[in-house]
């Protein structure tokens, strides 16, 4: 339970990084922020080549040591904005990240607190698991109009099954967006998606470069395809 407990920790860095304070959100160009190391594409074979824990209930503390050199989930860090940015969205304030005459950018909490997120356990009418989950959406709007929106941050914990999934983001002052997906359980972490979106002058989100992963074989072998779009 230590090297799990460890972990879960590490992966909470990018939330509780220290920050400054932020003065007038709503009218404040908060560029870049969010997790920078997700920038390279590198990082899904990376993870999905040095995070896997072999005989998990062996692990000396040697051992840990290891695998967390080798595991690049556990350094992750944030922008100095992060920390205090994520404290008003938890208060389900509105916080513009940036303000232009085409269009401003802002984020919000959308987590559906309504929805059962395990299919077919549901107790009346109620979730008999129910997972801890915090998602935040991205919006753009227009002339005080939404004119498009993305998932990009989530965190997902089942207590059942012991596994987290987190949506990790980073957006750079051109409006280039990365996201990265991963999964922690038990004997492992993995990665299992990584995007690259660019936001145009007109407000809408192009999605230039993708990997995503899955396991074929009956579970037995991780497989990640590319695709990118940046000459289509």
């Amino acid at each position: 339970m230590q090297i799990k407990s460890l972990f879960y920790g590490l992966l909470f860095l990018p939330i509780l990084a220290c920050s400054h304070s932020l003065n007038a959100l709503t009218h404040t160009n908060l560029l870049p922020v969010g997790t920078p190391q997700i920038i390279n594409k590198k990082l899904v074979k990376d993870i999905n080549d040095n995070c896997r824990i072999d005989d998990y209930f062996s692990y000396t503390e040697e051992k840990q040591k290891e695998y967390h050199k080798k595991c690049k989930l556990s350094t992750f860090s944030s922008t100095q904005n992060v920390r205090n940015i994520f404290e008003e969205l938890q208060k389900n304030k509105i916080v513009y990240l940036y303000q232009s005459n085409q269009f401003n950018i802002y984020l919000k909490k959308t987590t559906d607190t309504k929805k059962c997120l395990v299919e077919g356990k549901q107790l009346e009418g109620k979730c008999a698991v129910s997972p801890e989950q915090f998602i935040i959406t991205m919006f753009i709007e227009s002339s005080s109009k939404i004119i498009n929106q993305l998932i990009v941050y989530s965190s997902e914990y089942n207590q059942s099954s012991m596994s987290q999934k987190t949506l990790d983001f980073y957006i750079d002052k051109q409006l280039n967006i990365w996201l990265f997906e991963h999964f922690f359980f038990e004997e492992s972490a993995m990665a299992s998606l990584w995007q690259h979106y660019k936001i145009n002058n007109k407000g809408k989100f192009n999605l230039l470069d993708e990997i995503k992963c899955q396991f074929e074989n009956g579970g037995l072998k991780l497989v990640c395809k590319n695709k990118n779009f940046k000459n289509k």
